[in-house]
């Protein structure tokens, strides 16, 4: 009945206040609606009537788009649309207004696509003499200094209509549309985006974003006369690998602009032509050689020219043998190019005493001693390869001082080997790791450590005997510091936790350590490594402080021990238009940044009714705001998870705290025998009657 008479008298006052209501204006003006990406709009309130009475505040919907500051001065963020709400309070009521913006992404340049154009620079000598000394600025007409000397000339030749492609950047513009605009339409006019040629002369075509026109690019545009004929000659009409041949272009007609060509060759393999058209024989064979008008008219000639190939190198497949006396090694030789014509070669030795040669390139050890051997090609003498022969003893053994060494990372150690036998001819060794990351050695045996591990050093002999010998290295890494992961530690009382203390480098080798507590009331600690484990005892704060057994460097976190299960209180919890009401407060002094907490609802008979999707009666939920020291929460940030609302009246509802997360990067996961459960229950609310003794009735007498 109270609700029902509210109802009536706020539609009574409603009714009284509609006269009024015509007279009130709250609106935004809508002539401007869109700005760019990092610009403002003030944008225009108007109020009348009452509203012209109120406090304004302003709000974005999409900040991510664009926000806006007390006075309604709106800034483009990013693009996208964004509306504009103003809030208008009255002492009576609260007017509101809206207005869309569409905030635009600007073009920051313009990229033309000049694969396609003929562009030269301004220096080439093919139309520097065509230049004037002075160019005309796009849009003004002025006349300004030459251009320098990086630019490039956009070259037309009369009669051809050029096409300009063109983006404008970036991709996510809002308009990409180009315009086209030329300095002088008697050189140059524009048709869309087609060039069309109407006199030889020069001009500056420009070529400008339409949505920001101040984004643009200038070309220093040419117009010639075209060649409509290029004729190719030469003395000779082939040559050989390594030789040239000059061939000659001429042009037609006689006033043709620009009298030069690009030369191509259609087998750079056979040969190949410079930009003056002198042509570098290659490889055996034949190729085209073209030259193309570089006035972009497409007028060309060819020219073919045969290649001859002789024989140019021959290699071995091993230029330093060593055979031991009593065996024998053949060499391979290979003549190139592949395409040689003739390939037969023959073989000799500087000193047969010590090794000879057959036709065949097998070389027969003599005597101990080098001596070298010769492969010629048998049409050209000059073109040959040589080898040198070491025929000598080779080592049996190779043996290390000791089996296994150790040293700190970052220093160096000298380790000594023996080689027998003792007349070896050649006792030299070369040293290798097996993991250079871990240690290296050069060529005297000078070990180097640079980080921890282990890793084997092998000498090896470089005779070709194959004989070798390694030894174990063990690089040690010192321990340089150390420092807690975490310099805070929350424990509860009885409660115990690991803290990790890190050493510096985190590959120290010895990982030993010693920790005490300050007060060991408050908490101790045990453990001989990085990871100790504190204990609480009782409420309070103390320090605990870890000493490493090698380099004794400390490091220490400060313990804070409380009673954790009750940092977070509901204070209030209550049902208002059958809908769950509550108050949590931050009862410690930490800044709680979440906390965590499940609800029981029940009807007037006390029995748990459906409030889960998934049809539970109960369901979780979360408070995402940070709550500082002494803060309670604000109605309307709770998040209620998978809860439905019950299609029933709920009469009792019971809640409780199941955890909570700090700003420190602390969580507290409360034990559910630790949990305190709040409960509110209507004032209406039945509940389940209590059970009663039913009397004997005495029988009749």
């Amino acid at each position: 009945m109270k609700k029902r008479f509210a109802l009536i008298l706020t539609l009574i006052l409603c009714c009284l206040a509609l006269p009024a209501l015509a007279d009130n204006i709250c609106k935004f003006d809508r002539s401007v609606t869109t700005l760019f990406e990092g610009e403002t709009l003030q944008t225009k309130l108007i109020l009348e009537g009452e509203p012209a009475t109120g406090t304004v505040t302003y709000t974005s919907g999409a900040p991510h788009n664009g926000v806006v500051d007390e006075n309604g001065l709106v800034t483009g963020v990013s693009k996208g649309y964004t509306t504009i709400t103003a809030t208008v309070k009255t002492e009576k009521r609260t007017f509101k207004a809206t207005i869309q913006l569409n905030v635009l992404r600007k073009v920051q340049s313009v990229n033309v696509k000049e694969d396609k154009l003929n562009l030269l620079p301004s220096t080439d000598p093919l139309i520097a003499p065509l230049l004037s000394t002075a160019q005309t600025a796009p849009g003004d007409g002025l006349i300004t200094p030459a251009a320098p000397a990086e630019e490039k000339i956009l070259v037309l030749r009369l009669g051809s209509n050029q096409s300009i492609q063109a983006s404008c950047l970036p991709n996510d513009a809002n308009n990409r549309n180009f315009t086209l605009t030329s300095s002088d339409t008697n050189i140059v006019r524009v048709n869309s985006n087609n060039l069309q040629p109407k006199g030889a002369g020069e001009c500056v075509i420009t070529v400008a974003s339409k949505q920001n026109p101040e984004v643009f690019v200038t070309y220093r545009t040419l117009v010639v006369q075209p060649v409509t004929r290029v004729q190719l000659s030469a003395p000779a009409k082939s040559t050989f690998v390594g030789k040239t041949l000059q061939l000659t272009a001429t042009y037609s007609p006689e006033n043709a602009s620009i009298k030069s060509a690009n030369w191509t060759s259609s087998n750079t393999k056979v040969a190949t032509v410079d930009q003056n058209g002198v042509v570098t024989g290659v490889a055996k064979g034949t190729t085209t050689i073209k030259a193309t008008a570089k006035d972009g008219s497409g007028r060309n000639a060819n020219f073919s020219v045969t290649v001859q190939q002789q024989p140019e190198s021959i290699t071995l497949k091993e230029t330093d043998v060593v055979i031991n006396m009593g065996s024998y090694k053949t060499l391979k030789a290979t003549v190139l190019p592949n395409n040689t014509n003739n390939k037969k070669v023959v073989w000799s030795s500087s000193d047969e005493s010590i090794a000879k040669v057959n036709s065949s390139g097998r070389v027969t050890p003599v005597g101990v001693g080098s001596c070298t051997i010769t492969c010629q090609s048998v049409d050209f003498p000059e073109v040959s390869a040589s080898a040198t022969v070491n025929v000598h003893q080779l080592v049996t053994k190779i043996a290390f001082a000791e089996k296994e060494v150790s040293f700190d990372v970052h220093t160096s150690l000298q380790v000594f080997w023996e080689v027998s036998p003792q007349n070896a001819t050649n006792p030299g060794v070369t040293f290798s790791s097996n993991k250079e990351s871990i240690a290296t050695v050069d060529a005297n045996g000078l070990i180097t450590g640079h980080k921890r591990g282990e890793c084997y050093i092998t000498a090896k002999a470089v005779d070709g005997s194959g004989k070798s010998a390694r030894i174990k290295v063990k690089v040690l890494q010192p321990v340089e510091g150390v420092h807690m992961k975490n310099d805070t530690l929350n424990v509860g009382v009885d409660e115990s936790i690991r803290a990790t203390a890190v050493l510096e480098p985190s590959d120290a080798s010895n990982t030993n350590m010693t920790w005490v507590s300050a007060d060991t009331t408050i908490a101790t600690v045990k453990g001989t490594n990085t990871r100790p484990s504190i204990t609480g005892r009782r409420w309070g704060t103390t320090t605990i402080t870890g000493t490493t057994e090698d380099g004794g460097y400390t490091t220490s976190a400060t313990v804070k021990v409380g009673n954790y299960d009750k940092a977070v209180k509901i204070t209030d919890l209550y049902l208002s238009d059958n809908k769950i009401k509550i108050v949590v407060k931050n009862e410690s002094n930490m800044n709680i940044t979440r906390f965590y907490y499940t609800i029981y609802c029940y009807d007037w008979q006390d029995e748990p009714i459906v409030c889960h999707e998934n049809g539970g009666t109960s369901f979780d939920g979360s408070y995402r705001y940070t709550l500082y020291e002494g803060d309670s929460t604000t109605h309307g940030r709770f998040h209620f998870g998978d809860f439905v609302q019950p299609e029933t009246s709920i009469a009792r509802v019971t809640m409780q705290i199941t955890g909570y997360s700090t700003d420190e990067g602390y969580f507290r996961d409360i034990n559910e025998s630790r949990q305190i459960v709040f409960e509110y229950k209507t004032s209406e609310f039945v509940g389940k009657p209590e059970p009663t003794e039913v009397p004997l009735v005495a029988p009749a007498q």
